[in-house]
């Protein structure tokens, strides 16, 4: 098992107009004082192959995949997806990542109802299908680049709550598509980790580590926030200071024999990002026992 970090502690898309915008030299300047050697691929980072490669070689950083927002539960947006989420990957694996990372696109009342979501609206029968199949196509094309897909339940979405995200890996193929575990949005979508692993714990292929602050996301639902207000409201804290459990989940991996990625997403927090970067990473290099 490795720990990677992510361009989001640093630069969050989601917000942008919260915090200031960071150059990504800078940004990756920052995960090296951390005490990183991987991360994943984020938008502010080049998306031209040939400085990405001089980017992070430079600083010693290893390219582990990057995460993509996609709308398969359309079908008439399969063809345009596909070959989009194919991009990626090429541009990728031609820097040695090695996973896509793809959501559920979401919409605008989904991220509206981030938390506190009406599941008695969420995808019909026919979507759960199209999302399902699309996915385990993307895998199999992904296949000869050497790529793997994993899904990762993400809030703001139509697989948030625990309930949606066990029904989208029964929708797909466990032998083409794993699980993204984040532990954060499973929180923050009202799910437990710990719980929902023993029936899932062998579809985990990779993982993002984020903890939640209860008195945030409890103000949150309260309040009928949307994500990026609870973002703005720092609603993942440092490692260790939420309610997402963090310690029995990495043990409860441990125990099924996980040995993928962890990847730590602060994606905001109210002070130094660099110097919570390199706390988290401290954090779970003790839980793992690194």
């Amino acid at each position: 098992m490795r720990i990677a970090t992510a361009v989001v502690n640093w630069n969050n898309p989601d917000i942008p107009e919260v915090f200031p915008w960071m150059p990504y030299a800078e940004a990756l300047d920052h995960m090296v004082e951390a005490g990183y050697q991987a991360t994943e691929w984020g938008p502010s980072m080049p998306t031209d192959p040939a400085e990405l490669h001089e980017a992070l070689t430079s600083r010693g950083l290893d390219l582990v995949g990057a995460f993509v927002a996609l709308g398969f539960r359309d079908r008439g947006a399969w063809d345009a997806e596909l070959e989009r989420a194919l991009g990626i990957a090429r541009f990728l694996a031609a820097n040695g990542g090695s996973v896509l990372i793809a959501a559920e696109a979401g919409d605008d009342r989904r991220r509206g109802e981030a938390g506190h979501v009406d599941e008695s609206r969420g995808l019909t029968d026919e979507q759960w299908r199209s999302l399902g199949a699309g996915l385990d196509e993307l895998a199999r094309r992904l296949g000869p680049l050497g790529m793997r897909l994993v899904v990762h339940n993400h809030v703001g979405t139509y697989v948030e709550t625990p309930a949606e995200t066990a029904r989208l890996l029964d929708s797909t193929d466990p032998a083409l598509v794993g699980w993204c575990l984040d532990v954060g949005h499973l929180a923050f979508g009202g799910g437990d980790a710990v719980e929902l692993l023993p029936r899932f714990a062998d579809r985990v292929r990779h993982v993002h580590v984020k903890d939640v602050d209860a008195a945030v996301l409890a103000r949150a639902r309260a309040e009928g926030w949307s994500f990026g207000q609870a973002l703005a409201q720092y609603v993942f804290p440092p490692l260790g200071e939420g309610m997402a459990r963090i310690p029995e989940v990495v043990a409860a991996l441990r125990n099924v024999g996980y040995d993928g990625w962890y990847v730590i997403e602060q994606d905001t927090c109210p002070g130094d990002p660099t110097a919570t970067a390199k706390a988290n990473r401290a954090y779970l290099e003790g839980l793992l026992g690194a």
